[in-house]
């Protein structure tokens, strides 16, 4: 199914207006567009659909011409955002199988344009692709935690390993995880102090033979060490039973050497259900940055997610998600360019566009 196809399955909430002049999938289809050309808050949009108009009538009825601005703020502000994520990950997981999506990172990004009491939206992630696959929102960072499981719940977790950081290391969260019939990786901090003081004790004394070691450089040109060891003999670990299936404590050691002064040395730690070897876990605990670099990074540079004042909650989470489903779009194309640059060709190159609009949507007759 394309994109159109499952964008026309949610239902039509206005028919108790008899006089709407604009179809709810050519809202939603210009709106995904229109994003991906480089359109950033609804007055872009609509300037899209006028300056498109012929074009977009090759693949959309637009009975009445392109929508105006309000009517496009009248839909976001009262479409139902769980059909709407509904949508969104029927899509995904057509585009991407469960067997398919490998490691899955869990973390939250906050709407700073949301208003005083912001949103603050929990996504999914696929580490290999860069793919987003789901969202749930709450009110607040403070709310995070409350969000996981929600998402959880929606998403498929069999073979996949879900990665997150240290607030949603809770038993609770590992226990649904596992039960869902995935394996956690789950940062590790003082919110879990007496799981913590054990990871540490029965860590500390792995000798350095053990450890996976590479090396990269930080922005500053600052070359940085990684040594990464796993201990599975877990039989001395008190906290154990707390953890569904708790194979692997994970040390990650960080040292950044400076050209003047002595090295900054960082110890963090992780619990895992799967058994994981140092250079196994040094993979995932870097696959978990695909949250913050190919979603967060891209929604708040490429897309000007932050800048965009939106303080009807129900609208702003619908716009993230039509700026998800344009980012997944652009990342399926197999172009060598950047997220910035395939959205200018978009705009610029008709022919381009078309192609991708016949991709996405079927010819009106």
């Amino acid at each position: 199914m394309s994109l159109q196809s499952h964008l026309a399955e949610i239902p039509e909430f206005r028919r108790q207006n008899k006089n709407f002049r604009y179809f709810l999938v050519d809202i939603l289809a210009i709106s995904v567009l229109a994003t991906l050309c480089g359109a950033d808050d609804f007055e872009e949009i609509t300037l899209f659909g006028q300056q498109k108009e012929a074009l977009l009538r090759r693949y959309l009825p637009l009975p009445a011409g392109p929508p105006a601005v309000d009517t496009y703020r009248r839909v976001f502000a009262k479409l139902d955002v769980t059909r709407f994520n509904a949508c969104f990950m029927a899509w995904m997981q057509e585009v991407l199988p469960a067997e398919a999506a490998g490691q899955l990172c869990v973390d939250g990004k906050t709407l700073r344009g949301s208003g005083a009491k912001p949103l603050h939206v929990v996504s999914a992630v696929a580490s290999g692709s860069g793919l987003s696959l789901g969202q749930v929102a709450g009110q607040g960072k403070g709310h995070e935690l409350g969000a996981v499981p929600d998402l959880l719940a929606l998403l498929d977790l069999r073979g996949a390993l879900v990665s997150l950081d240290a607030l949603s290391c809770q038993p609770h969260v590992a226990q649904q995880i596992t039960k869902q019939g995935g394996d956690y990786l789950l940062g590790l901090k003082a919110n879990q102090p007496t799981l913590l003081a054990e990871a540490e004790r029965h860590t500390a004394a792995l000798p350095d033979r053990q450890a996976h070691t590479r090396w990269a450089y930080a922005g500053d040109g600052s070359p940085v060490r990684y040594r990464v060891w796993t201990q599975s003999d877990l039989r001395w670990v008190d906290e154990q039973g707390r953890w569904p299936g708790l194979q692997t404590l994970v040390r990650v050691e960080t040292s950044r050497h400076p050209s003047e002064g002595q090295p900054a040395v960082q110890q963090r730690y992780y619990i895992s259900s799967r058994a994981l070897t140092p250079a196994q876990a040094d993979g995932f605990v870097r696959g978990h940055w695909a949250i913050e670099n190919a979603l967060h990074w891209q929604l708040d540079v490429t897309f000007g997610e932050d800048d965009h004042l939106l303080r009807h909650h129900h609208a702003a989470q619908n716009l993230t998600l039509v700026r998800k489903m344009a980012l997944n779009l652009l990342k399926q194309d197999p172009s060598k360019r950047s997220i910035k640059n395939k959205r200018k060709r978009l705009a610029w190159d008709e022919p381009f566009l078309e192609r991708l609009l016949a991709a996405l949507c079927q010819p009106t007759t």
